[in-house]
């Protein structure tokens, strides 16, 4: 886990974001591709899981960019304060973004098969594994994550003085 990963040079560290954030990509793909599937269909993931996965190399993303935020700007002592937490509400944003967008189609539908006056029609039965109320719920939390971080970034900016040539 990134958290509590040794001291690396930053581009090693820049790698490993790239990484980090193509499998995060990758992950996020399966989750779109499995999550609603027809019931004749076999299951190909286990999308709970991959999801799961998803969530926390995102989190490990948010912390390594916080890092690396903290070492261009020249903190080294370990502590990531308020990149850490740019980061990780940034990147659940985009997490509600992709639950927003997920397919969660369930229940039962018919499908035409066919040409024109051939067309045949064949009931189908959806299922999907992350529900449309699950999506909801996800990003219920992840909103008050967010506005949590949002009230410790004010603090921060109130706190923080800076000299301006103003």
């Amino acid at each position: 886990m990134i958290l509590a990963m040794k001291p690396v040079p930053l581009s090693q560290a820049l790698k490993q974001k790239n990484r980090l954030a193509g499998e995060i990509a990758r992950l996020r793909a399966i989750v779109e591709r499995e999550n609603s599937r027809k019931e004749s269909q076999p299951v190909r993931a286990d999308v709970r899981s991959v999801f799961t996965k998803s969530v926390e190399r995102a989190r490990e993303l948010a912390a390594l960019k916080g890092a690396i935020a903290s070492a261009n700007a020249g903190v080294t002592d370990g502590d990531r304060g308020i990149y850490g937490k740019l980061n990780l509400q940034a990147e659940l944003r985009g997490l509600i973004t992709f639950l927003k967008d997920l397919n969660c189609r369930e229940g039962e539908t018919t499908e035409r098969v066919g040409f024109l006056s051939r067309d045949e029609a064949t009931r189908v039965v959806f299922v999907a594994v992350i529900t449309k109320d699950e999506v909801d719920r996800y990003v219920a939390a992840h909103e008050t994550e967010i506005a949590t971080l949002q009230d410790e970034i004010d603090e921060f900016n109130a706190a923080t003085r800076i000299v301006t040539a103003a």
